[in-house]
């Protein structure tokens, strides 16, 4: 991996996008600058989508560039431009990832159409037939008539519960309408599927909390990451971690926690939070942070960064300490330098123990030998002098 991936990161969560840009493209090896890029085309969605879409295509990696064009895809959408994200989402070459984009795209659609509770005309939406055709089949609650799309149900507000349900035109309910039944064999079915991304979309808390109950793995995990991240945004970080704790794997969720957490020095709560992502470079960034603010644990440094051998552990541990060591030189920061230099001393200390160890078996193993062929040597002259006699 590149070091400055962690520096690209951090310049887009500080907002210099521009300068991640540069950074990105100076990135020598094809892979890590296309991973790079891809989160510089995303920053700039929604100030410059035209920017976004052009550093998007000249990521030359296809499997990266296809999630590129996906994530720009949906996020267009979010801003209300389906006819930017729908060309994008065509750019896709793998057939999978393309689908999966257009139907987010619909979904969101979906979203503002049912909400608006109206017909509107694809012109207002700057779309034309062959843009519906492409994201066909439309979910359920939308249908095309004419050159209008009109929601199929209204939204309707539950009194008393912080959720709305949808309902056919012209029918008064005298009940909360039944959730879509549920069976094994429903679980790759398409409207069941558009009904977990409305949900979503509609940030009903409940509704999936109450299928990540009935769901297996990953569905369980990603639904109950997408109910902690509207806690999370909400402002409720103590929902949120508990709805995190239960999930297998909270990809984005676990760490954006894990950096709150760091920051309020409740470090108990990393040790849980940590093992549930496994970006190595947002494990770097965490343990960044972490190590600006307090001693670094051996303990917890092995848990957020969950290396495969000791020897790999003492290698992230000098390379982030020259990356700290860089920035204290640049900006002059004692405090930076002593934090840097107590990294390296500890990435010095457990290389040393390692390389220790394998000397100590390498050496027991020799002997070991050693004591195994003079036993047989002494059992071939006790034989040869036997049949001598």
């Amino acid at each position: 991996m590149d070091e400055r991936l962690i520096d690209v990161r951090s310049l887009i969560d500080k907002g210099q996008v521009e300068t991640a840009l540069l950074l990105a493209e100076s990135i020598k090896e094809p892979y890590w600058r296309d991973y790079a890029l891809k989160w510089v085309a995303e920053a700039y969605s929604k100030k410059d989508p035209e920017m976004a879409l052009k550093i998007a295509e000249v990521i030359s990696t296809e499997s990266l560039r296809d999630e590129a064009f996906a994530s720009l895809s949906y996020l267009f959408s979010r801003e209300g431009n389906f006819k930017l994200a729908i060309e994008v989402a065509k750019k896709i070459r793998s057939e999978f990832t393309r689908k999966k984009a257009l139907r987010a795209v619909a979904t969101v659609l979906a979203k503002a159409i049912v909400e608006r509770g109206a017909e509107v005309s694809l012109s207002e939406l700057g779309l034309d037939e062959s843009d519906v055709e492409a994201l066909k089949p439309l979910p359920g609650g939308i249908s095309l008539k004419g050159n209008k799309l009109m929601p199929g149900g209204e939204i309707l507000k539950i009194k008393g519960e912080f959720r709305n349900e949808v309902i056919p035109l012209g029918e008064v309910p005298k009940k909360v309408p039944e959730k879509p039944a549920f069976g094994v064999e429903l679980r790759q079915a398409s409207y069941f599927l558009d009904y977990l991304h409305l949900i979503r979309e509609l940030a009903k808390v409940d509704e999936l909390e109450y299928w990540a109950g009935l769901v297996e793995e990953p569905l369980r995990s990603e639904l109950i990451e997408s109910a902690g991240m509207i806690y999370f945004d909400a402002g409720l970080v103590g929902r949120a971690f508990e709805a995190v704790k239960s999930a297998e794997v909270a990809e984005n969720l676990a760490y954006l926690l894990a950096l709150r957490f760091v920051e309020r020095g409740e470090l108990e709560k990393v040790y849980v939070l940590s093992p549930k992502f496994r970006d190595p470079v947002k494990s770097l960034v965490l343990l960044r942070e972490l190590a600006m603010r307090t001693p670094l644990d051996r303990k917890l440094v092995e848990v957020i960064l969950k290396p495969r051998s000791e020897y790999l552990l003492a290698r992230l541990l000098k390379f982030l300490a020259f990356e700290m060591l860089g920035e204290a030189k640049k900006t002059g920061s004692e405090e930076l330098l002593r934090k840097s230099r107590k990294i390296f001393e500890m990435g010095v200390k457990i290389q040393r123990e390692f390389e220790d160890r394998l000397l100590y078996q390498s050496s027991s193993s020799s002997q070991s030998s050693s004591h195994s062929s003079s036993q047989s040597s002494s059992s071939n002259s006790s034989s040869q002098s036997s049949s001598s006699r």
